[in-house]
């Protein structure tokens, strides 16, 4: 036998085949390896709908290597470099029934699999607003609720909190929030609206730099002269909510405990606003109800990595408040692009939110041409807004200390325009002072008829910085959330203010002159803030805690000012005990008990701080000739700086005690709660005596005039005038104390129904802590003059004001049919009003000459000055109580293919309002409202 070693010849025959078998071995083996290799795509959807499903888990028996999977925006799960075979997969989503599955894959596939909606989704529909289970009280409103409640704009979202009710909407007047608290229209106590910060995806709207307000008496154009701009003024006032629409937002969060000392430069309350983020249909909606019509349309676009977001939204109202009164109206224009980009790797995840953001609203107001005699009067108030905002989040992975660090950035510049043309008339020879210093001058006589044109030009711009980082450290066995950071604000007004003809002004009366914006200096304030929380766990209780301060302080303010170079500290803490769960039956029992206490302080705006300077013109020579060549008016002006350099910011001390009960998905929390704020910003008056010529006019002979009359060649007298002029003080008081409830069902499966239960008993007192000068019970006349003497009280104007409401909300979820409906009965059990007794005896007084005196006991019986001790009738102040009354409210949506959606509601479908009796007067409240009724189409495609 001859073997290969042997012959040459075959020894290279064998070795060629030897190779052709090893390379056809491995080939093959190669080949079958990368054959066995698959790809795999799963899309997952709706079984109804056919809609993709976002974040849908995936775990598969035989696939440890790859872990558990969620499904993208788009729905897709995607296995990679697959190994043939046979897997046992299951999916599942909260919402949707679980689906497990054996599946044989032997090649690469795209297969389509779908989640049948489950029961479980009842509960988690919830069309109210929730209360969080966090550390303060905080009432959560997300995009579903504010869907079912189909508003206006954010006024309408504050009937979901506890003490809210339904309320029609008011568009030819600004609205402006209350929370906590009775309410009233008295202008001494903005505070509340102007103490409650809105911060849009970490943006802080600020209203400082608004100086948008008409000089002259400000009168409803509807009741006859002049333009009432104060309906409309949010000067000093804080946020108009008309402002905000609702379509683009995702989330609100109204934070009416104690907030972190993240946030500052506030007293009453917190609005979080989070806009709408991520992958969405086309989004349109259009309502009409009797006062408005409004547009919406919107989209989100998501790359398939999720690392660029970009969503925009557009919306328009246009409202009435009175459908049959096409002379009044508002509109109202929001516009915004927003996006998000990731950057991601093994240590770091930065994303990136930027936002360009536009805003506008337009009142108008005009008489009726065929009624009454101003025909030309209108009044037009023009809001346009742009602002653009980027934020920065960085965030550490591997780091055990720095958790993350966040830089927010913001510019906004607004475009403020108010017109007003106003027809006026006076009865007699009325001076224009023409002096805009103080001393003696000659006026003009003013025309008895023209038009005036008013223009007020506000251009308010604001910049706002803010950097904080967030940090983890141990510390006596005990793990700390820290964060610490400072915020930076600046606002400046660049208008040209009031302008108008001087000859021509808007009013006879006033009492101010023409100022641009430009010269009021800019607001620019720092904080820094530092915070601490804790979780200590001992048994099977749990200790959560949080506790900071907050640091602020107003620059570029002059040396003159009591708040210049000072700081201001905020202390803030929080605490929850969770206490050990048990069970009752199957189901556990949970409860917490949380506390909290605070200290809020809010600067003054630039209005307040930088006020008009007051001009009074006493007419010393009235001579009103048949000539114009003769005529002369003089007058003696004093020019008058009405600044209160002791002003000093608001500050409001709160303290709350809640406790949350849990129970198969049943829950029932109170709250109890109180507020002291002693230092709100009010309308103060100071006076002052001002001595002028009477010139007679006895001693010019008409006869003889050549030239108007020589002042020199005149008899006069001196005489003093006593008059006011009215500063911003820090007089306002405002207590609030109250007890805030809510229970929520779970929703139960028999009839598809959730029952909520909320409400509130709010008691709030309104006082002036400063003294107030004003005029006593009767004139005092000697020899026929009016002596002008004015007491001076320790106590004026005041109410304690109560109420109790409850609502309740029936609410039915029906998803096979696509049917949701809710009714809600909201009780207003009772509403009280007492004014505070005054105290009619001044603590000192001022004579005609300007002086001061005490008051003493012996002036009760002077022939005059017994007239300032004044008597008040015991009536004035007694409790006025209104009972009870009940609206029943509907709202009903329809789904249709889950892309088209047609909703309506009627408020007030039904009232009751209880008759009451007023000092044996009978009061009838049957047919005081009737309903008011709207619907509204949402299309997604």
């Amino acid at each position: 036998m001859t073997s290969c070693n042997s012959l040459p010849a075959i020894t290279v025959k064998c070795v060629k085949s030897i190779l052709v078998l090893l390379f056809l071995l491995f080939f093959n083996l190669g080949f079958t390896q990368s054959i066995n290799k698959i790809n795999i795509q799963i899309s997952v959807k709706d079984a109804e709908s056919k809609l993709p499903i976002k974040g849908v888990l995936l775990e598969a028996e035989g696939l440890a290597q790859k872990g558990e999977m969620l499904s993208n925006d788009f729905g897709n799960l995607i296995l990679k470099d697959l190994a043939t075979g046979s897997y046992k997969i299951k999916l599942s989503h909260k919402g949707y029934k679980i689906l497990e599955k054996k599946l044989d894959f032997t090649t690469s596939q795209n297969l389509t699999l779908e989640l049948i909606p489950s029961s479980i989704e009842l509960n988690e529909v919830v069309v109210t607003a929730t209360e969080s289970r966090g550390m303060t009280s905080t009432s959560i409103i997300d995009k579903r609720a504010m869907q079912h409640l189909q508003p206006s704009s954010f006024t309408d979202l504050l009937e979901l909190l506890p003490g809210g009710r339904s309320k029609d909407p008011v568009f030819n007047a600004s609205n402006h929030i209350k929370l906590r608290e009775v309410g009233t229209s008295d202008a001494n106590y903005d505070i509340s609206s102007l103490g409650t910060s809105f911060v849009i995806d970490g943006i802080p709207l600020n209203t400082d730099a608004n100086l948008q307000y008409t000089t002259g008496p400000n009168v409803s154009i509807t009741k006859g002269s002049g333009y009432a701009n104060t309906r409309r003024n949010t000067t000093s006032k804080g946020v108009d909510m008309r402002s905000i629409s609702t379509d683009q937002i995702e989330k609100v969060e109204i934070i009416r405990g104690i907030s972190s000392v993240e946030y500052g430069d506030l007293t009453s309350g917190l609005i979080k606003i989070k806009r709408k983020s991520g992958r969405s249909n086309w989004e349109s909606r259009f309502k009409a109800d009797e006062f408005s019509k409004l547009f919406y349309v919107g989209k989100g676009f998501e790359s398939e990595e999720k690392r660029f977001v970009l969503n925009f939204g557009l919306d328009y109202l246009d409202a009435k408040s009175d459908p049959r009164n096409s002379f009044e109206n508002y509109k109202r224009i929001t516009a915004s692009v927003r996006a998000q980009k990731t950057w991601e790797n093994e240590n770091h995840l930065l994303q990136w939110n930027s936002s360009l953001d536009y805003s506008g609203s337009m009142d108008n107001e005009k008489a009726d041409p065929n009624v009454g005699y101003a025909k030309i009067d209108r009044y037009t108030s023009d809001y346009n807004r742009f602002s653009i905002a980027n934020s920065f989040d960085l965030n550490f992975k591997t780091s055990s200390f720095f958790k993350s660090v966040q830089l927010t950035t913001s510019i906004s510049q607004q475009y403020d325009k108010i017109e007003q043309t106003k027809w006026v008339q006076v009865s007699n020879a009325t001076a224009i002072p023409n002096n805009t210093e103080q001393g003696e001058s000659d006026g003009i006589f003013l025309t008895p008829q023209y038009t005036s044109n008013l223009l007020v030009d506000g251009k308010p711009f604001d910049a706002f910085l803010k950097a904080m980082g967030n940090f983890e450290m141990r510390l006596f066995g005990l793990k700390h959330a820290l964060k610490a950071g400072s915020e930076w604000t600046y606002s400046k007004n660049n208008g040209k203010g009031q302008v108008y003809d001087t000859t021509h002004p808007p009013s006879p009366e006033m009492s101010t002159r023409p100022r641009s914006y430009k010269d009021i200096p800019a607001s620019t304030d720092i904080s820094f803030f530092a915070e601490d929380a804790i979780t200590i766990s001992f048994g099977k209780h749990q200790l959560n805690a949080a506790g900071g301060i907050r640091a602020m302080s107003l620059l570029n303010v002059p040396s003159a000012y009591a708040i210049s170079g000072k700081y201001y500290f905020d202390p803030r803490v929080n605490a929850q005990w969770v206490l050990p769960s048990f069970k009752i039956g199957e189901k556990s029992f949970k409860t917490e008990f949380t506390a909290g206490f605070g200290q809020y302080t809010k600067f003054p705006t630039l209005a307040q701080l930088y006020p008009d300077f007051i001009y009074n013109d006493l007419v010393q020579l009235n001579f009103y000739h048949n000539t114009p060549e003769y005529r002369r008016i003089n007058l003696m002006t004093y020019k008058t700086s009405p600044v209160n350099y002791d002003l000093k910011p608001a500050i409001n001390k709160k303290w709350e005690i809640r406790t949350d009960f849990l129970y198969d998905n049943n829950r029932f929390s109170v709250t109890l709660f109180n507020e002291r704020l002693d230092s709100g910003f009010r309308n103060g008056s100071r006076y002052q005596a001002l001595s002028y010529k009477k010139y007679d006019n006895n001693s010019i002979d008409p006869t003889t005039l050549t030239a108007p009359p020589d002042l020199a060649q005149m008899r006069f007298v001196m005489d003093t005038l006593l008059t006011s002029y009215s500063i911003t003080n820090n007089g306002s008081k405002l207590l609030k104390t109250g007890v805030e409830f809510q229970f929520s069902s779970k929703r139960f499966t028999a009839i598809n129904t959730r029952f909520t239960v909320n409400g509130a008993w709010f008691k709030t007192t309104y006082t002036n802590s400063n003294p107030v000068y004003k005029s006593g019970q009767k004139d005092i006349i000697i020899n026929g003059k009016r002596l002008p003497y004015i007491g001076l009280y320790q106590w004026d104007d005041g109410s304690e004001k109560q109420q109790l409401n409850t609502n309740l909300i029936v609410d039915t979820y029906v998803p096979s049919l696509g049917l949701e409906f809710s009714s809600s009965f909201q009780f207003l059990w009772f509403r009280s009003d007492q004014s505070t007794p005054l105290n009619g005896t001044p603590i000192a007084y001022i004579d005609p000459s300007g002086k001061e005196h005490p008051y003493l006991e012996k002036d009760k019986t002077d022939p005059v000055l017994q007239w300032l001790d004044i008597k008040y009738n015991d009536a004035l102040f007694q409790k006025k109580t209104i009972p009870m009354s009940m609206n029943m409210n509907l709202k009903v949506s329809k789904d249709f293919y889950k892309r088209f959606r047609i909703s309506m509601f009627v408020n007030r479908l039904f009232s009751y309002y209880q008759n009451y009796e007023i000092n044996g007067q009978k009061i009838e409240r049957r047919g005081l409202n009737s309903p008011y009724f709207g619907m509204e189409i949402n299309l997604n495609f």
